[in-house]
């Protein structure tokens, strides 16, 4: 049995882990014939997903199994970056380890992918690296110089999105080793299961979703989901219909300005947040809309998952995947970044015909087939083979 070791260390909960889990699942359950694929705990911080790896099967290799990682705080930048030093060098020889011992047939890198690509560079392992892109990368002149020295040991480099694709493709030394592989979003069965789970919110909060018409967004509070710039947005927003709500799902390091915008714009009384959730799937049912105001994306796992759910979508045009999921015919897509842009979108929607409403989510159904946990392992064959 070949093994694939997948690496992705994380230091906050991001939608990579989804990709991972749902990746390793898809191994294990349409290629196990010939492989099996395993996750890399680097220093416990798979620790919550635990029960749900076990209820999939799927195997955990620990290299640091009494880190105390999971005892100080990672949020915000300066935080961030000593959680990734911390793993970097808590890891680099407990991994060169595991690939020059157990010498598994492919390691997929995902995050904090410069210890593996380190290790590449100076040895030499019977392993095939495959790095997976998960995100738009920033080539900074460092990702620039270690992806180039590396370049000659990585196997494949997968991209989720066509406009990533493009994008890496003006590096020559990368061109050759790139492919298309998008990310396992959609797994029915699980996705049903789900939906009839009952969600735990407040009576208040279930009383307000249930019998006012509301806008949801899903992200981070973080400067990558822009919404302080949503918020400034929304009394406009309300204009057009002033008995809109506005619900927000994420956590993140910007909530503290979040809420002070929200005061300081006096539409405290519109805006409800919860902190996490398990079943987003409830909220796009209730939802009148998804808006996703990214200024980036790759590709955006909320536009999947809200068109499998039938839930409208305006999105900011931001690179590397609203544009791609969406196009003309899927939903509402604004100018990343731009006010008028966004009210003036919202606006056509809310004046839209139930008709062409309709047709966009046939159109946004219809291409999100190709985010399924089975298309995924279709074409994770091919590259492994």
């Amino acid at each position: 049995m070949n093994k694939i070791l997948y690496w992705s260390p994380f230091t906050s909960k991001v939608a990579t882990i989804k990709s991972v889990i749902n990746s390793v699942d898809a191994v294990n359950k349409y290629l196990n014939e010939k492989y099996r694929a395993i996750i890399i705990d680097a220093v416990n911080e798979w620790n919550d997903y635990k029960e749900e790896l076990s209820q999939k099967n799927i195997e955990l290799i620990h290299l640091n199994k009494n880190s105390k990682f999971n005892f100080f705080k990672k949020d915000g930048f300066i935080k961030s970056r000593i959680a990734y030093l911390y793993i970097f060098f808590k890891c680099l020889i407990p991994l060169h380890n595991q690939l020059k011992i157990k010498k598994p047939k492919y390691l997929i890198i995902h995050l904090i992918t410069s210890l593996p690509l380190i290790l590449f560079i100076f040895q030499n392992y019977e392993t095939k690296l495959i790095l997976r892109v998960s995100g738009l990368p920033k080539m900074t002149f460092f990702r620039k110089i270690i992806w180039k020295l590396s370049s000659n040991k990585i196997y494949k480099i997968t991209c989720p999105t066509e406009d990533t694709y493009k994008d890496l493709s003006r590096f020559p030394y990368l061109k050759d080793k790139l492919i298309i592989l998008k990310d396992p979003i959609i797994k029915s069965t699980e996705i049903q299961k789900t939906k009839i789970k009952k969600v735990k919110i407040s009576e208040d909060l279930e009383k307000i979703i249930s019998n006012n018409d509301f806008f949801l967004s899903i992200g981070r509070f973080t400067k990558q989901k822009n919404f302080i710039f949503y918020l400034k947005c929304i009394p406009e927003i309300l204009k057009l219909n002033k008995n809109l709500f506005f619900l927000f799902i994420g956590q993140g390091e910007d909530k503290n300005i979040f809420f002070k915008t929200a005061k300081k714009l006096n539409i405290l009384n519109r805006i409800l947040v919860i902190q996490n959730t398990n079943n987003v799937h409830y909220f796009m049912k209730k939802s009148k809309c998804l808006v996703l105001t990214s200024l980036w994306e790759d590709p955006g796992f909320v536009l999947v998952e809200a068109g499998y759910n039938n839930c409208q979508v305006v999105s900011s045009n931001c690179p590397n995947g609203p544009k791609e999921i969406i196009s003309n015919d899927g939903g509402y897509l604004f100018e990343s970044n731009n006010p008028k842009s966004l009210i003036t979108t919202v606006k056509s929607f809310l004046k839209d015909t139930e008709k062409n409403k309709r047709s966009k989510k046939i159109a946004l159904k219809k291409r999100i087939k190709g985010f399924t946990i089975f298309h995924h392992s279709l074409v994770l064959k091919r590259i492994l083979n």
